[in-house]
C-alpha cells in the first residue's frame, strides 16, 4: 500500500475502491441500514422461570409472554447470498486497507466498515468523532480524511443511519453523565469499533463495559491499546472492560452476573445502550435478557437509577413505529418511556427508557432524562394545540393558507421545485413584465393578501385598501412594499402604511403631517398574524396579539428525513365534505379501486374491502382509525383528524400525507396536500439527479389530480342533494362511518350557535370611516343585510377583464383540479392513448373494477378490455388510473402543457386532445 495518504484520482485502484465502497453501501444487508428481516417474526410464550426478584420478574415475564402469535418462532435469518458475498468481498477489501496495521484485527467486515464511515462523517462535520480516523492505518486513512474524501461525499446520504444513531446515543450519554456527582456505569451492547469509551475517557466518573462477539472485543482492545500508546492522555483509568460473548448464548445463564464478574458495580447508576445488535439476537435469549434488564434495579442492594437506551430493533415485541404502542409496551415492563422516535416503519426504535423504582414510580434519573412530555402521536407530524381537540373551536388556531413558493410568485409545484435552490429556498419569480404579484386568498370568506416586506418577513392584510376599498391583491410588491393598484398607497414592513403619493400634494413639505396621516391609515388596516414554517404559510384566526407560534404543527425531531411533494387542489364544495372524504377509508377501496396503485402492501383494491378492519383511536393530536387486513393483521395504515381542518394519512412505512383543507368561502375550498416520501438511499439518489425531482413532482401531482376528479364529482353531487334538496348528511351508517359521526359531534360544538364565516368589512379599528356604507340597498345595516339575504340578483363580478390588471373575486383563483382540470385531462388523453395502443386496456372513464374472490378467481368484472386479441396478456382487467407507462408519457409532456399559453399552443393541444379522444372512443 502507498505510504502517501493523499489521494491520486488517476489511480485505477482508488477508482475501484470508490466503486466498491459505493456498492457496499447500496446492498441491502450493509451496516448503514439495519438488516431488516423480511419474514414476520413469530413469538412463542416464554416458559423459563427466574428465581431472583420473583414478583417483578414475574410481571415482566408475563408481559413479554403475553405478546405472542400462534406459530413457532423463526430464528434470526441468515444473510442472503448477496449479503454473504458482499461481506466476504468487503472483508477482503478492509483486510487490504489494514495491511499496514500491526494490531492484528481479525474482524474486517461490518464493524470496520462503520469505523471508516465514522471517520468520513467526522471529516465532513456530520458527527463529532475525531478519534475514529486515529484508529485507522496512517497509510490509508487519507482515503476518508484527505483529498480523496471529495469522491466519497455522495455516500454520506447513505450513512444517515450511522450518523443519527451516533448523535442520539451521544446525547443520552451526556445527559446521563450530568446526573448527580460520582461514578456511573455505561454498558454498551454491539457497538463494534465505536469510539465512545475513548471519546468520553476524560469523563472520569463514567465506567464503560462493552459486550460484543469475542473476535470484535479482541480487536477493539488492541485498537484501544494502540491509540493510548500513540496518544497518552495521562488518565489512570481502565478504558473499558470487555465481555466477549454471543448474546444468543443467553438462552440460559445470566448476562448481569457475567457483567458483575467483570467488575460492574450494581450500587452505581447504570445506563445500558443497545446499538444495532438486537437484529442478530433470537427471541428466546432476547426475552431472557429483557427480563434481566427491566428488573435490574428492583433488588435492594442495587441502585434504583437505571435506564436502557435503544437505537435498535425491538422485534418481536414491537413492530410498529407508534409512540403510543411503544409507551404501552414499556409500561408493561415497569419502565417509563422518556424519549422516542422510530425508523423504517418500526424496524428501528430510538428510545430511552427508565426503570421504575420498587414502588413503580419514576426515579430521579427518569426526571433528569425526561426533557419534555412525549406527544402520543400516531404520525411523525403532530398538532400542538390539544386544547382545541377537547374544547372544540374554529378560532384561536393556525390555518395553512399557502406554500412558501406561492408567496414567492410560483403558480405550479413543478415549476417551484425546479427553481428551488440547494438551501431549500425559492428565488422570487417575477411575471413577464418584471412585476411580483402579492398572494391573494380567503380564509373563512375573509379576503386576505400576503406579501414579503423589505426584511423578507411575511405580512398578511385583509385584502382591502383603507382609502377607497380597492382590492390590494390587484397591486404589486415593489422593494418590500405592497402598492395599491388604484392610487399607489403602499404598505411596507409589518403592514404599516409607508407612502401616500397624493398626501405629498396636500401636505407639501410637512413630513410630520404626512407621518401622522400614514399612522391613521395603518390603524384602519386589519392585520393578521402570519408565520412561515416548513414551507407552509399559516395565518392565525383570532386576536393578533394572542397568536402563539408554539401551537403550530411540528415534525418529531430526529425522525427519518422525508422528501415532501406539494400539490394544490381546488374544490367547489364546502370544506366539511373534503374532511369527511379524507376520513373515509372504505371509499378508497371502491371509488378509487384501480386508481390507487394495486400494490399488495397498499392493498387498496375492492377485492380487499371485506378484509378491512378499522379500530378507532384518539391520541394527543386528534382522532381517527387504524386500519389492517383481517382480524390478526398488522396495522398498515391510519388516518386522523387534527382539528380544526387537517386530515393526516400515515403508514408504518414512514409515508405520510397531510391535507390542509382550507375553508375558503361557502361552497369553495382549497386543499394544500403535502406527501412525505421516506428519503432512504434509493430516493436520495433519484432526487439528486438533475430534473428528477420536478419529474417526480409532476407524476405525483398528476396522480393526485386523478383522485381529486373522482372525489370531486361525488362530493359535488353530495353537496347539491344535501345543501339544496335537504337530504340528510348520513341516513344509514356503515364501516368507518363512526368517524364521520365523531367529526360532526366535534364540528357542532365548534360552530355552536354562531356563523363562522366572515361577512362584513364595515368595522374599521379606531378610525371612523369617511363614508360608512352607501351600497345599492341604502345605508341602513339591517336593510342591507335583509336585501342581501332575499335578493338573488346581487351582481357578482367573479372576474373582470382589464388592460393593466384584472379583478378576480374568487380568490385564490381556482387554477387547480378538480375545479380546473383542463391540463390534467390533456395529459389523460395521452395516458389513455398509451394504454389503448400498447396494453389493450380500457380508457379511464369506464370505472373498471378488480373484484376477486378470496380464492383469486375473477368475479364478474364490470368491463373487459377493448380488444383482447391486441396483445398477449391483454385479457387482464384494466385499471382506471394512469398506468406506469401512461403516467411516464403524460409526465413527459408536463412542460409543454404547463407552458401551453406561453408558447401559443393552447388551441393546438385542445385540437389534438379532441382528435385523439375521438379516435379511441374516449
Amino acid at each position: 500500500m502507498p505510504s502517501n495518504p493523499n489521494f491520486n484520482r488517476s489511480r485505477p485502484f482508488h477508482q475501484s475502491l470508490l466503486l466498491l465502497l459505493l456498492l457496499t453501501v447500496l446492498h441491502p444487508t450493509n451496516s448503514f441500514l439495519p438488516p431488516l428481516n423480511p419474514t414476520k417474526l413469530i413469538i412463542k410464550p416464554l416458559k423459563s422461570t427466574v428465581d431472583r426478584y420473583e414478583i417483578s420478574k414475574g410481571l415482566v415475564q408475563d408481559r413479554l409472554a403475553s405478546i405472542s402469535i400462534n406459530d413457532d418462532f423463526a430464528e434470526v435469518e441468515e444473510q442472503n447470498v448477496f449479503g454473504v458475498i458482499t461481506d466476504a468481498f468487503t472483508g477482503t477489501l478492509f483486510t487490504l486497507l489494514h495491511l499496514p496495521d500491526t494490531c492484528g484485527i481479525k474482524d474486517s467486515s461490518k464493524n470496520l466498515r462503520v469505523l471508516w464511515v465514522r471517520a468520513l462523517l467526522n471529516s465532513y462535520n456530520q458527527i463529532n468523532d475525531p478519534i475514529a480516523e486515529k484508529l485507522l492505518p496512517k497509510e490509508t486513512v487519507g482515503l476518508v480524511t484527505g483529498d480523496a474524501k471529495a469522491l466519497l461525499k455522495p455516500i454520506l446520504k447513505f450513512a444517515e443511519w450511522i450518523c443519527s444513531r451516533t448523535t442520539y446515543i451521544d446525547n443520552q450519554v451526556e445527559e446521563f453523565d450530568g446526573f448527580r456527582e460520582g461514578e456511573k456505569n455505561v454498558v454498551l451492547f454491539g457497538s463494534g469499533y465505536d469510539t465512545r469509551a475513548l471519546r468520553y475517557r476524560s469523563k472520569t466518573n463514567l465506567n464503560f463495559y462493552e459486550v460484543d462477539l469475542p473476535s470484535v472485543v479482541e480487536g477493539k482492545a488492541k485498537l484501544y491499546e494502540m491509540y493510548l500508546r500513540e496518544n497518552p492522555d495521562g488518565i489512570e483509568k481502565v478504558t473499558s472492560r470487555f465481555l466477549g460473548k454471543d448474546l444468543n448464548e443467553y438462552k440460559e445463564g445470566s448476562l448481569i452476573s457475567d457483567l458483575e464478574s467483570l467488575g460492574l458495580d450494581p450500587t452505581l447508576p447504570t445506563l445500558f445502550i443497545w446499538e444495532a445488535v438486537l437484529f442478530y439476537v433470537n427471541e428466546s435469549p432476547k426475552r431472557r435478557i429483557f427480563t434481566e434488564l427491566y428488573t435490574f434495579n428492583k433488588s435492594p442492594e442495587r441502585n434504583e437509577n437505571s435506564a436502557v437506551v435503544f437505537t435498535d430493533s425491538l422485534k418481536p415485541f414491537l413492530d410498529v413505529p407508534f409512540t403510543s404502542e411503544t409507551d404501552r409496551f414499556f409500561d408493561g415492563l415497569q419502565a417509563d418511556l422518556v424519549s422516542h422516535r422510530s425508523r423504517w416503519g418500526g424496524a428501528v426504535h430510538f428510545a430511552t427508557t427508565v426503570l421504575r423504582d420498587s414502588s413503580n414510580s419514576m426515579t430521579a434519573l427518569g426526571e433528569h432524562l425526561k426533557k419534555e412530555d412525549l406527544v402520543m402521536s400516531y404520525t411523525p407530524t403532530q398538532s400542538n394545540n390539544p386544547k382545541i381537540l377537547h374544547s372544540p373551536s374554529l378560532d384561536n388556531a393556525w390555518y395553512a393558507v399557502g406554500y412558501t413558493w406561492q408567496i414567492n410568485g410560483y403558480t405550479s409545484p413543478v415549476e417551484a421545485v425546479d427553481a428551488k435552490r440547494d438551501d431549500g429556498t425559492f428565488p422570487m419569480k417575477l411575471d413577464k413584465d418584471g412585476i411580483l404579484k402579492p398572494y391573494a386568498t380567503r380564509l373563512w370568506n375573509e379576503p386576505l393578501v400576503v406579501y414579503r416586506d423589505s426584511s423578507e418577513n411575511l405580512v398578511c392584510l385583509t385584502d382591502v385598501c383603507p382609502h377607497r376599498s380597492a382590492p390590494l391583491s390587484m397591486g404589486t410588491v415593489e422593494d418590500g412594499s405592497l402598492k395599491c393598484f388604484y392610487h399607489g398607497w403602499s404598505f411596507g414592513d409589518k403592514g404599516e402604511c409607508d407612502d401616500v403619493p397624493t398626501q405629498r400634494s396636500v401636505s407639501v413639505e410637512k413630513p410630520e403631517a404626512q407621518k401622522k396621516f400614514r399612522e391613521k391609515v395603518t390603524e384602519c388596516q386589519r392585520r393578521h398574524a402570519v408565520v412561515e414554517k416548513d414551507g407552509l404559510v399559516y395565518v392565525w384566526r383570532g386576536e393578533l396579539l394572542e397568536a402563539d407560534p408554539r401551537l403550530l404543527p411540528s415534525k418529531r425531531t430526529g425522525d427519518m428525513e422525508t422528501q415532501p411533494i406539494d400539490s394544490v387542489l381546488d374544490y367547489a364544495v364546502d370544506y366539511s365534505y373534503i374532511v369527511e372524504n379524507n376520513l373515509d377509508s372504505p371509499h378508497l377501496f371502491y371509488l378509487h379501486d384501480g386508481s390507487v396503485p394495486p400494490i399488495e402492501s397498499i392493498g387498496m383494491m375492492s377485492k380487499n374491502l371485506p378484509e378491512l378492519r378499522l379500530r378507532p383511536f384518539q391520541d394527543d393530536c386528534g382522532f381517527g382509525h387504524l386500519g389492517r387486513f383481517g382480524d390478526t393483521g398488522r396495522v398498515k395504515k391510519l388516518l386522523r383528524f387534527d382539528p380544526p381542518n387537517i386530515v393526516r394519512h400515515g403508514g408504518v412505512s414512514g409515508f405520510e400525507e397531510e391535507f390542509h383543507i382550507v375553508p375558503v368561502a361557502p361552497g369553495r375550498s382549497r386543499v394544500l396536500l403535502r406527501q412525505h416520501l421516506p428519503k432512504g438511499p434509493i430516493l436520495s439518489t433519484i432526487t439528486s439527479i438533475p430534473k428528477m425531482l420536478p419529474f417526480l413532482t409532476a407524476l405525483v401531482n398528476q396522480w393526485n389530480n386523478h383522485i381529486a376528479l373522482e372525489d370531486g364529482a361525488v362530493m359535488q353531487g353530495q353537496s347539491h342533494l344535501i345543501e339544496d334538496m335537504d337530504a340528510p348528511r348520513m341516513q344509514m351508517g356503515g364501516l368507518g362511518d363512526d368517524l364521520m359521526a365523531r367529526y360532526w359531534e366535534w364540528r357542532r360544538k365548534a360552530y355552536g350557535e354562531t356563523n363562522p364565516w366572515f361577512g362584513t368589512l364595515q368595522s374599521a379599528p379606531k378610525q371612523k370611516p369617511s363614508i360608512p356604507t352607501g351600497t345599492t340597498y341604502g345605508d341602513s345595516a339591517s336593510i342591507i343585510e335583509s336585501a342581501r339575504e332575499l335578493n338573488n340578483l346581487i351582481v357578482e363580478v367573479k372576474e373582470s377583464v382589464g388592460i393593466k390588471q384584472k379583478y378576480v373575486q374568487q380568490t385564490p383563483e381556482p387554477i387547480f383540479a378538480p375545479m380546473n382540470s383542463r391540463n390534467y385531462l390533456r395529459a389523460l388523453v395521452l395516458d389513455d392513448f398509451v394504454k389503448s395502443l400498447f396494453q389493450g386496456l380500457e380508457p379511464s372513464s369506464t370505472m373498471l373494477k378488480t373484484e376477486r374472490s378470496p380464492y383469486g378467481e375473477e368475479t364478474a368484472p364490470r368491463e373487459k378490455a377493448l380488444d383482447g386479441s391486441r396483445l398477449p396478456g391483454a385479457e387482464n382487467v384494466g385499471k382506471t388510473a394512469p398506468t406506469v407507462a401512461g403516467l411516464l408519457a403524460a409526465a413527459a409532456t408536463w412542460g409543454v402543457i404547463e407552458n401551453a399559453e406561453r408558447f401559443g399552443l393552447t388551441q393546438v393541444l385542445d385540437r389534438v386532445a379532441v382528435a385523439v379522444s375521438t379516435s379511441f372512443g374516449n
